[in-house]
């Protein structure tokens, strides 16, 4: 199997930034920016994971796979839409220190400025305790372990294996009414305690809780997809930006179908009347041995 890019995988980073590009340059011009984007990830002192949007992976490496690669569709929920801001290059950097990662998101920008537009230029910061700015710790079920590169790689055997599928959105919060609901309801909303961060059991988890229609089992197969977001914002606008990793995009349809109430039984999640998705995207986080190949 490939070898997956290493900073899917590196956590704790305190500071990220977010980047994602609309690319109209040639093939071989776009391929010359994004080995000189590897040269910079090679010398730089924090973590840059690579992807591709649909239509520029199949320009770069046309027939490689992964099979199931495909534009993000938007989603009608009557009242609650995720709408697709499908671009061609996300850049994911992520480290301790600020100044580290801004130097390397400079570097990164001077390697694509000639090829591509900037489309989203996003900040992600650890928010207290690893929490959301729900005041919620994020991804307290993300998976663990060995676990983890079984929920966000392609396996061996399946083209494009040991890269991975990925998600993006930009969610923005409504706050203050979020945060005008007591704690217990509040709580509610998401399926866990605030505090501790517990899950609801029993007649306590509302079924339309966050928990309830995110944590999914398919024909006894649990549909766990590896979470990366961070927490962004300014004082006008403040929320997430979502971003998870997973083996197969059908794990991302599946739980963005029952969020946004069409998955035929009825029921959206409540976080979706205090958070409202801006953006949306699929991309493919190539291996390294995929990524070296690009333009060869």
């Amino acid at each position: 199997m490939g070898t997956p890019q290493s900073g899917i995988f590196v956590e704790g980073a305190s500071f990220h930034h977010f980047l994602e590009y609309d690319v109209t340059a040639s093939r071989q011009d776009a391929a010359a920016a994004v080995r000189a984007v590897l040269d910079v990830a090679a010398g730089s002192k924090v973590n840059v994971v690579i992807a591709f949007g649909p239509a520029l992976w199949g320009s770069l490496c046309p027939g490689a796979g992964p099979d199931a690669l495909r534009p993000f569709s938007p989603i009608d929920g009557k009242g609650r839409a995720a709408p697709a801001t499908q671009r061609d290059l996300f850049v994911w950097v992520h480290g301790d220190h600020h100044d580290d990662v801004l130097d390397t998101a400079l570097d990164v920008h001077r390697a694509l400025a000639a090829v591509g537009t900037l489309a989203l230029d996003e900040r992600g910061f650890v928010y207290h305790d690893s929490r959301d700015m729900t005041g919620f710790v994020d991804g307290t079920a993300n998976p663990k372990g060995d676990d983890r590169a079984t929920a966000a790689l392609v396996p061996e055997g399946r083209a494009g294996a040991g890269g991975a599928y990925v998600l993006t959105q930009k969610w923005v919060h409504d706050l203050d009414s979020f945060r005008a609901l007591p704690v217990s309801e509040q709580e509610c909303v998401i399926g866990r305690t605030k505090p501790d961060s517990v899950e609801l059991t029993g007649a306590a988890m509302p079924p339309d809780s966050h928990v309830s229609r995110t944590d999914v089992k398919v024909d006894g197969v649990a549909y766990k997809m590896y979470r990366r977001s961070a927490p962004i914002g300014t004082v006008s606008e403040h929320g997430l930006y979502f971003l998870a990793f997973a083996c197969d995009p059908i794990r991302f349809d599946v739980s963005l179908q029952r969020m946004f109430g069409v998955a035929g039984d009825g029921v959206h999640d409540r976080l979706t009347e205090f958070s409202k998705a801006v953006t949306g995207a699929y991309w493919f986080a190539p291996s390294r041995e995929d990524l070296a190949a690009i333009g060869g």
